[in-house]
């Protein structure tokens, strides 16, 4: 069930963990760490960077011919103060240093008790929620392509929703990139993230590898690497198939995934209402490992990101208000009047799936048949997410420049892609687009490990992201209304709903 105070709860919990990691900041700031990278001063003005090696005993290495300065005598130095690097800096080279600057932090693996508490309640939730992303996924994204029932029997109803939920999602994606390029928030954290970076092979890859990619030569293999593009080619396969036989056939079937997708729901409520204490351990571990000056880059690079994802929602939600009047024949005025209670209870919520009887209710008092949205507007709490589509493909993007790297075209496609069907696989509920994020960053060959920055800004731009999800959903039916005329709404009464199947009539054939 929806907690309706599940956003303040947050909000306690991101500003207090803002407090606990400033103040872990300056009352226990953690030592050297493996992959340091310090800019150290002579007192006669030479300038060199040294790099702290890993290893338990780390020792502050020798430097090149050239450089001016060597380093002989060994000293450990992981888990020192960085306070104490002149000196030690001065000790092992027989130079004096007069100061030495973190010019980049390194993977952070010492930390002070309180500290490492902290990040132990941080990375449990942070797993939890990575436990449920494949089940989470594989069981949405099938109930809801094979919800469509027999399409010979859905027809235009299904095929246009389908065809129109997939188009605003690809217009959301696209308005989502198009700002990212321009205003490159992560542009300032690549010179201290690029270290965390893995290889993203996808910007080599040909076309041709690309397109093999995609089908996975064992599924099982797919699920166990979170082989994102081959799990959903092989859910969307297998949708297509139940989608063939008919709900008689795969009754059995059907009703386990509708099942699984129930309890992945319940549990992924359970793992989020640890996220007031969880979103408050990551932000305070984020903070309290840092220093002032790669907060400041960091705080400027989440702002520019808010405004990227807030202006391409916003520009989103415009494009879908002239689609309702262009081709939902239905008046802005109207639309917003009618649609004003679902848009109020989205935004407080922020859960398409709460508030799906407020936008049944709406809908059809701008004039669409009962039959269409009893149709529509489920099928897009589940699967039509344009909102958070935008969000994970700016996100990526984001991380992407953050760690240093320039996405070749293909590479944005194939983002583009999986963002538009991992926010088909995002639940409607708070804070779903951040449980999906891996499968996206995974995708495009990039690490997650700092994906929890992210918690700090999330609870606002879930907010507005869910009003353009059920926005979208609303469009469509409009849209829908517009193109069958012949369902009318008034006589909604004269037909009866789809006929639910029991398992055990799975093998009668129909009459």
């Amino acid at each position: 069930m929806h907690d309706k105070k599940f956003g303040l709860k947050v909000l306690i919990g991101i500003v207090l963990g803002i407090f606990v990691g400033i103040v872990l900041l300056r009352q226990m700031p953690v030592g050297v760490q493996p992959g340091d990278v310090f800019e150290a001063t002579t007192t006669s003005g030479q300038t060199v960077k040294v790099t702290i090696p890993s290893g338990k005993d780390a020792v502050l290495p020798e430097l090149s011919k050239g450089e001016g300065v060597q380093f002989t005598a060994p000293v450990a130095i992981l888990g020192a103060p960085t306070s104490d690097v002149p000196r030690l800096l001065s000790e092992s080279s027989g130079t004096e240093f007069q100061s030495a600057k973190l010019d980049k932090r390194g993977k952070v693996t010492i930390r002070p008790a309180l500290t490492e508490t902290i990040f132990v309640v941080g990375e449990v939730f942070l797993r939890l929620l990575r436990m449920l992303v494949i089940p989470l996924v594989i069981a949405t994204v099938l109930v809801g392509i094979a919800s469509l029932g027999d399409l010979r029997k859905i027809g235009k109803i299904g095929g246009i929703t389908t065809l129109w939920y997939l188009l605003t999602m690809s217009i959301a994606v696209l308005v989502g990139v198009i700002y990212v390029d321009l205003i490159k928030p992560g542009r300032g954290l690549a010179e201290e993230w690029s270290e965390d970076a893995q290889t993203m092979a996808l910007t080599e890859m040909t076309p041709t590898e690309m397109l093999l990619k995609v089908i996975p030569e064992n599924p099982i293999k797919a699920i166990a690497e979170m082989d994102i593009v081959g799990i959903l080619f092989f859910i969307i396969f297998l949708s297509i198939a139940m989608l063939k036989l008919g709900k008689r056939r795969v009754a059995p079937v059907f009703n386990f995934f509708e099942g699984l997708n129930d309890i992945i729901r319940v549990l992924v409520g359970w793992v989020l209402k640890l996220a007031p204490v969880g979103v408050g351990c990551l932000i305070a571990h984020t903070i309290g490992t840092q220093d002032f000056e790669f907060m400041k880059t960091l705080l400027d690079s989440l702002w520019r990101f808010a405004m990227c994802v807030t202006l391409g929602l916003v520009t989103h939600f415009l494009i879908l208000l002239v689609l309702a009047w262009w081709i939902g024949k239905t008046n802005p005025i109207k639309f917003l009047s009618c649609f004003g209670p679902a848009m109020a209870t989205a935004f407080g919520s922020s859960s398409s799936s709460a508030t799906l009887p407020v936008t049944m209710s709406c809908v059809q008092k701008m004039g669409v048949s009962r039959r269409i949205s009893n149709f529509v507007l489920p099928v897009g709490a589940t699967l039509n997410m344009d909102g958070t589509a935008l969000f994970e493909a700016v996100a990526v993007i984001f991380f992407a420049q953050a760690f240093g790297f320039q996405l070749e075209f293909g590479a944005k496609l194939l983002v583009a892609v999986t963002s538009v069907v991992a926010a088909m696989g995002a639940a409607g509920i708070p804070s779903a687009g951040l449980v999906t994020m891996t499968l996206v960053l995974s995708a495009a060959g990039l690490p997650t490990n700092q994906m929890q920055v992210l918690w700090a800004i999330d609870r606002p731009l879930d907010m507005m992201r869910t009003v353009v999800n059920i926005t979208g959903d609303a469009v469509t039916a409009t849209v829908v209304q517009a193109r069958l005329p012949e369902i009318r709404q008034d006589e909604d009464e004269l037909y009866e709903e789809y006929e639910e199947v029991e398992p055990e009539a799975s093998r009668d054939e129909p009459a």
